[in-house]
């Protein structure tokens, strides 16, 4: 019995090798594998070129000193002014400006007779009927205040025509009384008058500094009509030229901004003016320089304005889709056409099998012309190549490459590197030229990221 159970062999169950078991773990490693990858890696996304515009000089919002020809006129004497025009008029030599009453017997007759006897000449309606007009057809009811405004000339040039119909009249009242009669002051320049005074009168531009500009110092001292004014004492000043400056401050980045301007596009907020005025920089301080509009801004001596900035219009690319790329450059005039299609091309020298030195005309894309150098693809042309230049004995080795900056076009599937010239830049974004040879167009789709891909690879979307 035992040698019996020597002979009992046990019985092995083959291995059988299951072909389906093993294709499917393969799949599902490669399932497995690729999710990683996919989600692990970062992802290609596409940037629809459109236009787009940046400041490229950006817009300054201030408040500038108004710097003009003055002329002060002081009063010979003591006593009480009376004006005859209203400030903020033009005036020329000789126009009745002024009457001065020493004794003060004259203002006392003067209401006396403009009360008895005001009656307004034919003259008189027609300055009054020429003002009501001008104002009404140019009133916007946006800015009613300057009903205010009107009234108040409109009363003044009442007290002009009044007054002045009444002075002869007075000064035979005044003959009769034994006071002395009052004489006409007229105009000795022409200009226009203002009945103010602020000490900024003789100011030039090369005298302007930051202590001029702070508004809680300024004083204004307006010359009030009727009151009694002391000998010597301003009495008006006329604005005697068109031309005129605006001074204002700069800060660092606008000094830089606008040092190479020379004119500027201003608005006047107030008065709703916009203009073009000659700009240049004095002392660190930006100085517009005009020659109209002054009347609207002689009563006053500071001035909001607001300067447009420049902007440039292009095509709007985000940093991020911009690259580099390395292209060979040439001088210009090895430039030539030929072929078929009278393309741009190179002529490179070979050998042929003669063992002569023959000329093969090569299309190239030419990337960029500037400066006398042509910048082409370095793809299909071998660095060291000798050139021939067109109609000439002069020989030009390939050697020399320079980097251009671009995005990556996939608008046919795969990575084609375009050429860009930046305009300006803002938020992330650059400004581009739009129309360029080898560049982009709007609605272009191009790399978001470009350092995610290398130039001519497929894109799979």
């Amino acid at each position: 019995m035992k040698s019996k159970n020597r002979r009992i062999v046990r019985y092995r169950k083959p291995r059988n090798i299951n072909i389906g078991v093993i294709i499917f773990t393969l799949i599902f490693l490669y399932l497995g594998i690729s999710c990683f990858i996919y989600l692990s890696r970062e992802k290609i996304s596409i940037y629809e070129v459109v236009n787009g515009e940046s400041e490229v000089v950006p817009g300054i919002s201030t408040t500038g000193i108004m710097i003009r020809n003055e002329q002060v006129f002081t009063t010979p004497a003591t006593g009480y002014i009376n004006f005859y025009v209203k400030d903020g008029s033009k005036v020329s030599v000789g126009t009745t400006i002024y009457t001065l009453d020493e004794s003060g017997d004259f203002a006392k007759l003067l209401k006396e007779t403009a009360d008895s006897s005001g009656t307004l000449t034919k003259e008189n309606i027609n300055v009054i009927k020429d003002d009501i007009s001008t104002f009404v057809s140019n009133f916007n009811s946006i800015d009613f205040y300057s009903t205010y405004d009107f009234r108040y000339d409109l009363n003044s040039t009442l007290i002009e025509c009044i007054n002045i119909n009444a002075l002869d009249t007075i000064n035979m009242s005044l003959s009769a009384i034994g006071s002395p009669t009052v004489t006409l002051n007229k105009s000795t320049s022409s200009g226009i008058i203002e009945f103010y005074t602020d000490g900024y009168e003789t100011l030039t531009i090369e005298q302007v500094n930051d202590n001029l500009f702070d508004s809680s110092k300024y004083q204004k001292k307006n010359i009030i009509n009727g009151n009694v004014i002391e000998a010597n004492s301003p009495i008006y000043k006329t604005i005697t030229a068109e031309d005129w400056n605006i001074v204002i401050k700069l800060n660092e980045n606008q000094l830089n901004s606008y040092k190479d301007i020379n004119k500027v596009e201003v608005f006047f907020p107030s008065k709703g003016i916009t203009t073009t005025a000659d700009f240049k920089i004095t002392n660190n301080y930006g100085v517009l320089s005009l020659n109209k509009y002054l009347v609207q801004f002689s009563d006053t001596r500071f001035v909001d304005i607001y300067i447009s900035g420049t902007t440039k219009t292009g095509l709007k690319i985000p940093k991020t889709s911009v690259a580099e790329k390395d292209f060979y450059t040439i001088p210009s005039d090895y430039l030539t056409k030929g072929g078929d299609s009278n393309n741009n091309g190179i002529l490179i020298e070979q050998i042929n099998e003669n063992g002569e030195s023959i000329a093969i005309f090569t299309e190239c894309e030419v990337i960029e012309n500037k400066d006398g150098l042509c910048y082409i693809d370095t793809s299909d042309i071998e660095k060291g190549s000798v050139l021939n230049k067109p109609n000439s004995t002069e020989k030009y080795k390939i050697e020399s490459t320079a980097k251009l900056k671009g995005v990556y076009n996939v608008n046919i599937g795969f990575t084609d590197f375009r050429h860009i010239n930046i305009i300006s830049e803002k938020n992330g974004y650059y400004i581009v030229e739009s129309g360029t040879s080898y560049g982009v167009q709007v609605y272009d789709q191009i790399i978001l990221n470009a350092s995610l891909v290398k130039d001519k690879q497929i894109i799979f979307r």
